[in-house]
């Protein structure tokens, strides 16, 4: 893809996953990439995979949940680079469970990195792509950014806000010439899960649950394939790109027939939690 040839991207959650994986896609296209993720042995693997590839590759450890880290990143890649033409905020993590057993520490974990952080990385490097009258922000969304889905309410809110942030977004900035995607991806094979927040009071019923939705994502889609698909979305300018057949199922089936979908949730939540 020549069109990404000599741009400069930042990547949030690079050091592992999907993120790795756009992070190299995008070298691999030319691009030079600032790898971010608070996770420095996961970056060290992500350089090492890029380093045979033309474009190159800096890393840099930040948790972007905090401002004064994203700032930090910012001022950082903007006196190396200038300003960047591709940011990607992918970083997120999850938190599993009905509200009652959730507790409001997770709560704050998961809205500090899923939507913050995106929030912190777009209006630090916006105003450059303002400027120079150009650019790219994709935000790596979900199809629970798109429809409820039973055991997911965190995860859930911090999604619908990204879907919603991007659509106001992308008209806001589109006649400065900047274009804005929003990926929302079905199940991936990426790690996510491992490192989930759950109730420890959960039911017999909910951990089947869970383990189920693991099984699920371990047979979604490799984060290269699904690499391929931003990219290619980012290069046509296209809005949303939804990936997985299951994300263009519920997607539609959702706006067909809201009120049946929320009965599925409900029904699901009854069940695994009486038992």
């Amino acid at each position: 893809m020549t069109w990404f040839t000599g741009k400069v991207a930042v990547v949030t959650g690079a050091g592992s996953g999907l993120g790795r994986a756009i992070a190299v896609e995008l070298v691999s296209s030319g691009a030079t990439v600032v790898a971010v993720d608070i996770d420095s042995a996961g970056l060290d693997r992500t350089s090492a995979v890029v380093s045979s590839y033309p474009g190159g590759c800096v890393a840099r450890c930040t948790d972007v949940s905090l401002r004064s880290e994203m700032e930090l990143l910012a001022e950082a890649v903007q006196s190396e680079f200038g300003a960047v033409d591709i940011l990607v905020n992918n970083a997120g993590v999850g938190v599993g469970g009905e509200l009652a057993s959730i507790s409001l520490d997770d709560f704050e974990w998961i809205v500090g990195i899923n939507l913050m952080g995106g929030v912190y990385g777009t209006r630090l490097f916006l105003p450059g792509m303002i400027e120079r009258g150009s650019g790219h922000i994709v935000t790596i969304s979900s199809l629970s950014g798109l429809v409820p889905l039973p055991f997911h309410i965190p995860y859930t809110a911090t999604k619908y806000a990204l879907t919603g942030f991007s659509e106001v977004l992308s008209e806001e900035v589109a006649r400065h010439g900047i274009g804005v995607t929003l990926v929302c991806p079905g199940a991936i094979n990426t790690n996510i899960i491992q490192h989930t927040r759950l109730p420890s009071d959960r039911t017999p019923g909910q951990q089947k649950f869970f383990e189920r939705f693991e099984k699920l994502l371990h047979g979604g889609k490799q984060p290269e394939e699904v690499a391929k698909k931003v990219l290619s979305a980012v290069e046509k300018n296209r809005f949303l790109c939804l990936v997985g057949k299951e994300t263009y199922a519920l997607y539609y089936a959702h706006r067909l027939a809201p009120g049946l979908l929320r009965k599925l949730v409900r029904v699901v939540t009854d069940k695994s939690s009486t038992v």
